[in-house]
């Protein structure tokens, strides 16, 4: 597998649709999560897997609502010109795949712009392993089939800190479309 190490940068708070997020995070300059080791194996299918650090991980927050599950995801474009900061856009909508430490099976999710996210089962040969070891997390997808990814060969990542409150749009991204 085929591993490198990419920086993150924050998700621009100013793009979130509502304007409380905008408001209450607008300091929020710096990505919680600086980077992470992205490995890419693409004999059989796509395997993809994600390492970063976390010093407190998040798999329950049911006793506190100022924190959330951790999480990570993978995107790609549906169509070439599909921007990745703002998850797509109208008539040029991504595609991902999204791990929650508090679910066995990862989701598939779709979108076409911020605010727009929509959330399904994942294919049934869709996999995520994860594991967390000495203040890291490490997440395997393995992907048989996935025709956007197998067609524009670049996708981006998004990974949560839950104990920070990151959800939704509060996360540290890559810096753009990655290459397979």
């Amino acid at each position: 597998m085929n591993t490198r190490s990419i920086k993150l940068v924050v998700a621009p708070t100013g793009f979130q649709p509502g304007g409380y997020i905008a408001k209450a995070y607008a300091d929020r300059n710096t990505a919680l999560t600086g980077k992470a080791d992205v490995g890419v194996d693409t004999a059989n299918g796509f395997v993809i897997s994600l390492r970063w650090k976390c010093q407190h991980p998040m798999i329950d927050a049911s006793d506190n609502p100022r924190q959330f599950i951790d999480a990570c995801a993978l995107l790609v474009p549906e169509k070439a010109d599909a921007p990745w900061i703002t998850m797509g856009a109208p008539g040029l909508p991504v595609a991902g795949v999204l791990w929650r430490a508090d679910k066995t099976q990862p989701m598939a999710i779709r979108a076409e712009g911020l605010g727009s996210v929509q959330r399904s089962e994942a294919p049934n040969n869709w996999k995520a392993e994860s594991n967390y070891a000495d203040g890291y997390w490490r997440v395997t997808f393995t992907l048989p089939q996935w025709a956007p990814l197998a067609e524009h060969r670049q996708f981006a990542i998004a990974v949560w800190q839950g104990a920070q409150s990151e959800r939704a749009g509060l996360k540290s991204i890559s810096e753009g479309w990655l290459p397979l």
